[in-house]
């Protein structure tokens, strides 16, 4: 069965067809065997916790998105170590990075609120999922002088393959979304090619991202398999076996048991 390494099941998207419960309600016919779902601000991240508390098969992370950096107060960041410290669902910190993307973008004020966000997932001995956009450069340059050893994740990863390459010694899983799958996507699939098997994840980043060939419409969870397959192309392998791979290091990273 597959696992959807990053979603966002509790987005208001899925509010109209009976929000997350509908999502979970399916993961048996949808072959999806467990949904880690993410956190990116203090709302969401307690309601993930909740969430997995209350469905044995959904695990949480929590965490403040590069868009939310202001609010990495140290009032904020005790909250999300109350959290994780309260649930052994919560496997993770995340996600948090450098996002430039949007003009006027506080650089300064990302790079410190990755950087407590770092410190933290190290004072709880929990892995880390990185969100990257146009900030690879300086992602690079604090990684280079940072450990990681209890692992990380670089999530919906849009570098090329020499970063891929990068991020993988420095012991990093790389995680692809359904953009891996997009005719254009070309850059993307040669750094899929690069990062071995054994760090690949698979996710949707539902409810965006959708993959080929439902691109233009809402993503679900389920959608991962078109994820699955692509990567199981790119490295030609079957998708059982790419299957089987994403899942087991899903577990290994995550500590899922």
């Amino acid at each position: 069965m597959l696992i959807d390494s990053h979603a966002h099941i509790y987005d208001e998207e899925f509010l109209s067809e009976g929000g997350a419960q509908s999502i979970i309600d399916r993961m048996s016919a949808d072959n999806l065997e467990y949904i880690v779902c993410v956190g990116c601000d203090m709302d969401s991240s307690r309601v993930c916790v909740e969430l997995a508390e209350a469905h044995e098969r959904i695990f949480a992370t929590v965490g403040i998105h590069p868009y939310d950096a202001a609010t990495a107060t140290p009032e904020n960041l005790a909250e999300l170590a109350r959290l994780a410290k309260a649930s052994r669902k919560v496997v993770a910190v995340g996600e948090f990075g450098l996002d430039f993307h949007r003009p006027g973008s506080d650089r300064a004020g990302q790079i410190a609120a990755m950087i407590a966000q770092y410190d933290l997932a190290r004072e709880l001995g929990k892995p880390q999922v990185y969100h990257l956009r146009d900030g690879y450069g300086e992602f690079i340059e604090f990684a280079k002088v940072r450990e990681f050893p209890d692992g990380g994740i670089i999530h919906c990863f849009s570098g090329s393959a020499e970063i891929a390459e990068f991020c993988v010694k420095k012991g990093f899983h790389i995680s692809f979304s359904g953009t891996v799958t997009y005719g254009n996507a070309v850059n993307l699939q040669r750094a899929a090619a690069v990062v071995p098997t054994d760090r690949l994840l698979v996710e949707t980043d539902s409810p965006y991202l959708t993959p080929e060939p439902l691109r233009g419409h809402k993503n679900y969870p389920r959608n991962v398999a078109y994820v699955c397959d692509k990567l199981a192309e790119i490295k030609g392998v079957s998708r059982e076996v790419m299957e089987k791979t994403t899942a087991d290091n899903a577990k290994k990273v995550f500590g899922i048991k």
